[in-house]
């Protein structure tokens, strides 16, 4: 046991230990358990563009208001209080015209907007009727959708009130008058995530999404720094000579801490929280405490294939970002292209993702998941394959770092700045090519047996996004096909499905649908309701002629309402032309500041020749990764050059003023790669475009903008996805400017009081 004692001396003397071990996944857990607030994406700013100025068109207003997922009223007067409103003062998302509402959507202070026409109270009594438009911005993903979820239900209301008002006049019954307007409605059902509660999809995996990258990385510092110490020969003679018996004993002080801390965890996300559980904590405790042994093996293995430490951490930051993508939880790794799935399966975190799934989502028992137990468990016996390769790399005190004549940069550096944004670049393109999740599994439990519920299956089949995997006629078979994800959601047509129709009768379809990815859920929804309007359409006229001729002729005079949506910037809403922006920022901020640190703690500082060179370079960077990919993998590029270059500029200065400003704590070149790949999951959080920053506490939404990446990514995607002009990123660069300013001053403070001290 001597070398387990002395590495808890180890651990005890070095303040970077108890940082990264300690306070690293305490503030991994405050974050990921309050930085979605309430979880739900409600008081969405939209705006009203009202050409009718008439009392059917302030009707309109009033309904839209009306709905909890919108906000058009300002919340500094007070207008919002809760979950009430004052609905007599006037909207302040009110614009004169199109372009007035289109530049606002640019600039991200309004999310969406409805356009009621000219001459609308007219109109409504023409023979074609009347249309109301509207747009909803689709550059972020989960708000788009929300949007165009509220506004076409609120609207299509208000398009079926005056045929109900008629329906009603003449003497039918709201059962008649609702087969009419909706022939076919829907029921949702949302399986586990009842509530759609944002925080339930994302904040338990995630954490560990982010602690697995500290695991990594911590792991291959720990090893390693016995190399940069030149100390790896007492290490191995504290062990008695055996080598695994001097890793087990090394790690197994981090791997205790790290398994209480992942308990806790679970303990504050499912006994705290509350987020909806059934299979009980053991399971859960289970699945973590083996996920954090594979994850702390396969940092040993990162640390024998490539001894030279400032690579080995690099790499460790690198397979932890692609574990994050490859995991499953936000895109379906199932969507992926076939390589790519294949890749997903050498990340542990892929196996507990799995796992979760069984355990949360359908409820099964730790055997059934036997098989993802067992692929994530050979993690932990793959050092034992390289043992000759794990006495070479592993306890040996020699790190040849060879460096780049002319220039003191070495191997590390140099993979950072290039493989970190060309190849990050081109990598996470190609993971989210598909960009769109179509063909979704679903099986249709079909008790009607009619032409129309064959006729229902056969639109559903149809769409895009749905594919029927199964038809059946037992709700079981269906829920056990489900369990197993042979499908992805249950479509079940009752067994009055068609009588409902022959007697004048609103029929109603049940959809159950899976929240293993809000990306399933979406498209189910979409497809399912999709195939039930055409439906609908080619059944209103049959249910209509059936009516009495005086209700039939009402209602054919009834004020027309059309209703048409249109999104804007991404139109398609796929999911990698939503995110790519978002990570390209990210990752030419989290690779500059690694760069940056690695050089300081190599040269024991940075000179004015180094800045200038780290600039220079990543400007280029940055116009590669910012410019030109988006273009190859045909993501959204529609901004002008002209504006975006000298963004882009800022941007980087502000990031090397970063990078000098926190260069005194990385007088070690491996301290910068502990801490900046920790935070580069949060920081895609922060920017709020996962989700929306109206929606986050107060304090995580201040605490964004101490990140260059905050406003660089908001300005970024205005002008690269949305077209934005000078005007809509002035709040960006004006932010950028005052860090630049702050971290300027920070490093000239500092330096001067070094050299005060040095002097005295």
């Amino acid at each position: 046991m001597h070398c387990f004692k002395r590495e808890i001396k180890r651990l005890l003397s070095k303040p970077l230990y108890i940082v990264a071990i300690l306070l690293f996944p305490l503030f991994t857990l405050i974050f990921m358990a309050t930085i979605f607030g309430n979880g739900q994406l409600d008081n969405l700013p939209v705006g009203i563009v009202d050409n009718s100025n008439s009392a059917e068109s302030r009707e309109i207003i009033r309904t839209i208001s009306a709905v909890s997922t919108f906000n058009i009223y300002e919340k500094a007067k007070g207008l919002i209080q809760n979950s009430g409103r004052d609905r007599s003062s006037k909207p302040v998302n009110y614009y004169l015209n199109e372009k007035e509402a289109r530049d606002a959507v640019q600039s991200m202070k309004i999310y969406g907007y409805i356009v009621i026409p000219p001459d609308f109270h007219k109109n409504i009594y023409n023979p074609d009727g009347a249309t109301l438009t509207f747009y909803y911005h689709y550059a972020i993903l989960a708000v788009g959708g929300e949007i165009q979820g509220a506004f076409t239900n609120v609207l299509s209301q208000i398009s079926a009130s005056p045929t109900i008002a008629s329906g009603m006049a003449s003497g039918l019954s709201s059962a008649q008058i609702k087969s009419v307007v909706l022939p076919i409605s829907p029921m949702l059902f949302p399986i586990y995530n009842s509530d759609l509660d944002f925080s339930v999809f994302i904040s338990y995996p995630f954490f560990f999404v982010f602690f697995q990258i500290l695991i990594l990385v911590f792991t291959v510092y720990v090893i390693t720094s016995e190399k940069r110490e030149r100390t790896s020969g007492q290490w191995l003679k504290s062990a008695g000579g055996s080598k695994f018996k001097a890793l087990f004993l090394k790690l197994l002080p981090y791997y205790i801490v790290f398994a209480i801390e992942s308990i806790f965890a679970t303990y504050v996300f499912f006994g705290i929280m509350h987020i909806p559980f059934s299979c009980g904590f053991l399971p859960l405790i289970v699945s973590a405490v083996i996920f954090i042994a594979s994850t702390m093996a396969v940092g040993v293995i990162i640390s024998t294939l490539f001894p030279n430490i400032g690579v080995a951490m690099s790499m460790a930051s690198m397979f932890g970002a692609l574990g994050a993508t490859t995991c499953g939880v936000t895109f379906p790794v199932e969507s992926m292209y076939m390589p790519v799935q294949f890749l997903a399966h050498l990340f542990p975190i892929r196996y507990f993702t799995h796992i979760n799934h069984n355990l949360l989502y359908s409820d099964l028992s730790l055997g059934y998941s036997w098989h993802y137990f067992l692929l994530m468990s050979l993690f932990i016996f793959l050092p034992f394959l390289l043992s000759s390769l794990v006495r070479k790399n592993i306890f040996t005190d020699i790190d040849k770092e060879k460096k780049i004549k002319g220039f003191a940069i070495s191997s590390a550096v140099v993979l950072i700045m290039l493989g970190g944004t060309v190849g990050y670049g081109f990598l996470y393109n190609i993971m989210y090519e598909p960009n769109l999740v179509t063909e979704i599994p679903v099986a249709v439990v079909d008790n009607s047996k009619t032409h129309l519920s064959r006729e229902y299956i056969n639109y559903l089949d149809g769409t895009q996004s749905v594919k029927v995997a199964a038809v059946l006629y037992n709700i079981k078979d269906a829920e056990r096909l489900m369990k197993n994800h042979s499908v992805r959601g249950i479509i079940y047509l009752p067994y009055n499905f068609d009588v409902k129709q022959g007697k004048s009768e609103e029929s109603t379809l049940m959809i159950y649908e899976t929240t293993t990815s809000f990306l399933y859920y979406l498209g189910i929804q979409t497809g399912a309701i999709g195939a039930m309007n055409e439906l609908n359409n080619s059944q209103r006229a049959k249910i209509a002629s059936a009516l009495p001729a005086a209700s039939k002729y009402a209602i054919s005079q009834a004020p027309a309402i059309n209703v048409s949506g249109i999104p804007l910037y991404n139109h398609n809403g796929g999911y990698g032309s939503f995110l790519i922006p978002v990570v390209i920022i990210v990752i030419l901020f989290q690779t500059m500041m690694m760069a940056m640190g690695v050089y300081t703690g190599e040269n024991n500082g940075i000179k004015p020749k180094a800045v200038l060179f780290f600039i220079i370079m990543y400007f280029m960077l940055s116009i590669f990764a910012a410019g030109l990919i988006p273009g190859i993998f045909n993501m959204p590029n529609i901004g002008s050059i002209a504006l975006m270059l000298p963004f882009l500029f800022l941007f980087i200065i502000t990031t090397a003023a970063a990078g000098l400003a926190f260069s005194p704590l990385f007088r070690e070149k491996e301290s910068v790669m502990i801490v900046i790949p920790f935070f580069s999951v949060g920081l895609i959080f922060l920017s709020g475009f996962s989700f929306p920053t109206e929606q986050m506490p107060d304090f995580w939404h201040n605490f964004s903008y101490i990140f260059p990446t905050t406003p660089a990514v908001r300005g970024y995607v205005k002008i690269n996805s949305l077209g934005g002009d000078f005007a809509s990123i002035v709040p960006d660069i004006t932010a950028l400017i005052i860090q630049l300013v702050v971290f300027s001053g920070i490093y000239l403070m500092t330096t001067l009081r070094h050299k005060l001290s040095s002097d005295i």
